[in-house]
């Protein structure tokens, strides 16, 4: 579903004029957050990874992104790199389109994409085992994630 949802972006970004680097394209690829990291640190001008929760949830908790702790927002690469704008920019879009956003839209948790990225990263949680995951709730999802890029990219 993940592979999906990213193909769907995919698609709808490269229509909307932005080049995109997929960090995984097929089923087999298996890289490490530390990978992902390096990769878009060197080759991306922003990083969005795409994520469902796998918390054993009965109900869809909603979509939301992973922002930096606010204890490491003074260490490096953070504190020279890290502001929440592309995922603020991103929930937006989501809400924009309908999505169901959990709480505020945003969790702290410390994630190495995140906490060691030099370019603008986002974890973005797109709900969980509950959601709809119908290729027209990814379509919304998707066109909500391209309104959020455009926003944050001013377009």
């Amino acid at each position: 579903m993940t592979l999906r949802m990213a193909q769907i972006l995919r698609d709808k970004l490269l229509a909307a004029g932005y080049d995109v680097l997929m960090v995984r394209d097929g089923s087999d690829v298996q890289l490490d957050n530390v990978a992902r990291t390096v990769i878009c640190n060197n080759r991306a001008n922003c990083h969005i990874a795409l994520h469902w929760d796998g918390d054993g949830l009965d109900y869809d908790k909603g979509c939301f992104y992973i922002r930096v702790p606010d204890g490491i927002k003074g260490m490096e690469p953070v504190a020279s790199h890290w502001h929440d704008a592309l995922g603020a920019a991103l929930v937006e879009g989501l809400r924009g389109q309908g999505a169901k956003i959990n709480g505020k839209g945003s969790m702290a948790i410390d994630l190495t994409q995140t906490s060691y990225s030099t370019v603008p990263s986002v974890d973005m949680e797109l709900g969980n085992a509950c959601s709809d995951h119908s290729d027209a709730t990814l379509g919304m999802l998707a066109d909500g994630l391209v309104a959020g890029v455009n926003s944050y990219f001013g377009q």
